[in-house]
């Protein structure tokens, strides 16, 4: 098992600033046309995509307290709740609300992760994941579907996503709490069981790299979830190799959550 520091992951939340700032001071000057703007998305995610690495990683050497986090929480959420009553602009209300999400996503995250008690269970929870993702765009209830499917904004969305300035468009959309979220699962599983966070941020960058491809491709929200979570456990290799049985386990929990909702549909 590796160490576990006592404190607060910060490291996280100053990448988070550092790359906002960067953004901003790239949104007016970058050029406007229809080429640069997809080079401005495609910049714009790949360092959000090294916030939430970096942000995974810290947390998951970083053990907060149920006191400190249940406050940091709750200011979490103050903060979210109070920026979107005073609505002081789109720029101002997106770095509040991803620094929020990025910090208290992250400790979530690593939280649940360093609670995982053998490595081989990994893959199960990814196939959960996956699974979960799958219902949230094939739900009509499902945040993903509204968004992706019938191209709605249900009022949940503005607080799960995370919206930076895009060179040459604005701000937009691009990443939500559920990547930092899983990101940070499974860094707080490899520090607890002294796997290579080295082989996790290589596994993370390739699946955000798969997820911007696809994003391009179909010029569509896609989920960066399976991505995360496919490439994430692959590169850690057979340390995390699942027994049979509980991945069986793991789908047949999918199927019968599957099997409930289309019985459900059906009366």
């Amino acid at each position: 098992m590796a160490t576990v520091h006592s404190g607060a992951a910060w490291g996280g939340l100053a990448a988070w600033g550092a790359v906002c700032g960067l953004l901003h001071l790239l949104l007016r000057a970058w050029p406007t046309d229809e080429l640069a703007a997809v080079g401005g998305f495609a910049l714009a995610f790949a360092a959000l995509a090294a916030v939430v690495i970096v942000a995974a990683l810290d947390a998951g050497q970083q053990a907060v307290g149920r006191f400190v986090g249940g406050a940091w929480a709750a200011l979490g959420v103050a903060v979210l709740v109070l920026a979107r009553w005073l609505d002081p602009g789109p720029a101002p209300l997106a770095i509040l609300n991803g620094a929020a999400l990025v910090t208290l996503g992250s400790w979530a995250g690593a939280a649940i992760g360093r609670r995982v008690e053998h490595a081989r269970y990994l893959w199960p929870l990814v196939v959960v994941a996956l699974g979960a993702d799958l219902w949230s765009v094939t739900s009509p209830e499902g945040v993903t579907h509204q968004v992706v499917v019938e191209g709605a904004r249900p009022a949940v969305f503005d607080y799960l996503v995370m919206s930076v300035p895009v060179p040459g468009v604005g701000v937009e959309p691009v990443l939500g709490v559920g990547d930092v979220l899983f990101s940070a699962l499974l860094a707080g599983a490899v520090t607890r069981h002294g796997l290579s966070r080295g082989r996790l941020a290589l596994g993370l960058a390739v699946g955000f790299l798969l997820t911007l491809l696809l994003l391009l491709a179909v010029q569509l929200p896609v989920p960066a979830l399976p991505m995360l979570g496919i490439c994430g456990a692959a590169a850690l290799g057979r340390a995390v190799k699942p027994a049979p049985r509980e991945l069986a386990l793991a789908a047949g929990m999918l199927g019968l959550m599957f099997g409930a909702r289309a019985l459900v549909m059906l009366t």
